[in-house]
């Protein structure tokens, strides 16, 4: 068997922005877990069916989860003392 190299760098930006989209990725299955929801598709419709969403921290290490508006991207944090909490639906790209 013949296996081809494959050479492909990539640029800090797509570091990065993969780097983003599996935290995303992590802290959605995280809310999953701690509001007993199976799947992130009963996430989205629970929450884009309520006033409000839940939402998480998205520092690394912390998973502090609380209620927050659906369109929340910068909530205040009472673990970290920061303004890192995210909405479920901001998460997901819904909002």
């Amino acid at each position: 068997m013949i296996f081809a190299r494959y050479n492909y760098v990539r640029t800090r930006k797509e570091v990065r922005m993969t780097a983003v989209l599996s935290l995303e990725q992590q802290k959605l299955a995280t809310l999953c877990k701690i509001e007993g929801f199976e799947t992130v598709d009963q996430l989205l419709e629970a929450a884009a069916l309520d006033s409000v969403s839940p939402a998480i921290c998205m520092t690394e290490g912390c998973d502090y989860t609380c209620e927050m508006e659906p369109d929340q991207d910068q909530g205040w944090c009472e673990v970290c003392a920061s303004n890192t909490m995210k909405s479920a639906l901001v998460i997901m790209g819904v909002i």
